[in-house]
This record gives structure tokens, C-alpha cells and sequence, in this order.
């Protein structure tokens, strides 16, 4: 077995950035789902509620992920604009669970509570972490 300080390097950095992504990826959460339930009661549709609260999630995940979890060093723009392709895919994902969780809780007569609500953007949420996850560190902030 040979040493690879490369390898070595590259563990110590993902484990760095495993737990400050998830941190970042609740905070996101927050942001989501509490404007989510915010918007739903002024009377918007959950469904549409949905696309303003996971434009500024996105916002804020990029801009905390950038300073804390991989540490941009390319040009913020470039960043933001692969942040962004990610982030669709995932969010593509994350909608469609978020969709079916909240249409399935209906369906089965649990309603459309802020709790139930919550619940199915932290489904929509899990679905995508891992996606997103490695998109972002192989591609958006990528060296």
C-alpha cells in the first residue's frame, strides 16, 4: 500500500464538507419550507408557493455553501451559473417529491396542514441531497 496524500487531502475535505452541507442544507430547509407555509397562507396554492420560497433557498444555500462548505475560488459568476444547473436538476427532483408526498398526504385525507406541508418539503429535500451534493462539489465548485 502506498501513501496518496492526495487521497488523504480529499477524505479530510469531504468530511469537512459532508456535515457543513447538510448544516447548509437545513438552513436552506428553513428558508423553503417557512416561506412555503408563509406564502400558502396569503391564500397561493402550495404548489405555487413553492417557486419564490426555493429561489431564495437557492440564494442563500449558494452564497453559504461558497463561503463555508467548498470554499469557491473561481469566479463567483461562473460558480453561481454551474450552482444554478445543479440546483435545477435537483430542484427538479425535489419538486417532484415534494409533489407526490403532498398529493399522496391529501389523498389519504390528511389535508393540507403548515405541519404536512413542512413534511413534504423535507421529502422533496432528502431526495435531492445526495444529487446535489455531489453536482455541487464535482461540478459547481469544482478547482
Amino acid at each position: 500500500m502506498t501513501f496518496q496524500p492526495d487521497s488523504i487531502a480529499a477524505r479530510g475535505a469531504l468530511s469537512r464538507q459532508i456535515p457543513a452541507f447538510v448544516l447548509i442544507g437545513g438552513l436552506g430547509f428553513c428558508v423553503d419550507a417557512g416561506l412555503t407555509v408563509a406564502i400558502v397562507r396569503f391564500g397561493v396554492s402550495p404548489f405555487l408557493a413553492r417557486v419564490p420560497a426555493v429561489a431564495a433557498a437557492t440564494i442563500a444555500t449558494f452564497l453559504l455553501n461558497r463561503a463555508f462548505t467548498f470554499a469557491g475560488r473561481g469566479v463567483w459568476l461562473h460558480e453561481f451559473a454551474r450552482y444554478l444547473l445543479v440546483a435545477a436538476t435537483g430542484q427538479a427532483l425535489n419538486y417532484a417529491a415534494y409533489a407526490a408526498a403532498l398529493t399522496g398526504l391529501a389523498a389519504a385525507g390528511f389535508g393540507r396542514t403548515p405541519g404536512l406541508i413542512a413534511l413534504s418539503v423535507a421529502c422533496g429535500a432528502a431526495a435531492a441531497m445526495v444529487l446535489t451534493f455531489a453536482g455541487f462539489r464535482l461540478f459547481a465548485f469544482r478547482d
